[in-house]
């Protein structure tokens, strides 16, 4: 992934990341956001949704729409591993937390060896139903009532309450409704606001409701719009790497493949040393 989360929830992540860790049940006091993305390792395969840092643990924190299974197990385990080498003056435990949007309130065990075993804390808010939040919420915003940051971060959390709506049209919902507010701080705004987007990246695949999902919510707020441009950019790249992998496939060479695909030949060529390695 090419857009920053980091910026995004780096200026308000304390306070409002706060918010969030109350609304899921964790215990503690946030002392600092973590920036997530390293460029040791590929992002898109390797990299936590947030990393938070109380006073007394490290808190990975990911959403999630799928079952936790072993792939994640390991994935998960990855991460406290990855974060444990590079923040190595924190000589802090490290545990991972999931907000599922399909599973209760458990904890799951990854065993790394017979002797150890990893612990995943799963968190739900299916006891919400969205209907009936959402309506309380418009009845609230109607009456000109002021929503409190609880209520916000709730709005853009609407996809992991209990619906009978699919996750992109709960996240579109949610950022219809968030759009809508007038007079909503900047500072929570930007906060809620990066939430949606990094769960319509995460799990809006149809591509014409993604980009009518980040329009709606980039509004006028430049670091918004930033994210935008990154996944569009990001989108295309993509697109791109996969034509060139295809004309290679067919034969042609780096000079061909790059006027066909209107690309650099650098481009080409970063392409097929990461492939044919």
């Amino acid at each position: 992934m090419k857009f920053h989360e980091d910026t995004i929830f780096k200026n308000q992540g304390q306070l409002y990341g706060q918010k969030l860790i109350e609304i899921v049940e964790i215990p503690g006091k946030i002392v600092k956001i973590h920036r997530t993305e390293y460029s040791t390792l590929d992002p898109k395969m390797y990299k936590p949704d947030l990393v938070i840092e109380l006073e007394d643990k490290i808190i990975i924190f990911e959403f999630q729409s799928t079952y936790v299974d072993v792939s994640d197990k390991r994935r998960f385990r990855f991460y406290s591993a990855l974060f444990d080498h590079v923040e190595i003056k924190s000589k802090k435990p490290i545990e991972v937390h999931v907000l599922s949007s399909v599973e209760t309130n458990r904890v799951k065990w990854y065993h790394v060896n017979p002797d150890s075993k990893f612990p995943i804390y799963i968190h739900s808010l299916k006891s919400y139903d969205e209907k009936e939040f959402i309506n309380t919420m418009k009845t609230k915003i109607e009456d000109d009532g002021n929503l409190n940051e609880k209520e916000l971060l709730m709005l853009s959390l609407l996809c992991f309450m209990h619906s009978e709506k699919n996750i992109p049209d709960l996240i579109h919902e949610s950022a219809t409704i968030i759009t809508n507010i007038t007079n909503l701080n900047n500072d929570i705004a930007q906060f809620v606001k990066g939430i949606i987007l990094m769960l319509c990246d995460k799990f809006v695949d149809d591509e014409l409701l993604n980009t009518r999902i980040i329009n709606k919510v980039g509004g006028n707020m430049k670091v918004v719009e930033d994210y935008a441009d990154r996944v569009a950019e990001r989108k295309i790249n993509e697109k791109n790497e996969a034509l060139v992998i295809k004309l290679r496939k067919k034969g042609f060479k780096i000079e061909e493949i790059a006027e066909t695909a209107d690309v650099s030949r650098d481009f080409v060529e970063k392409i097929l040393t990461k492939v044919e390695a």
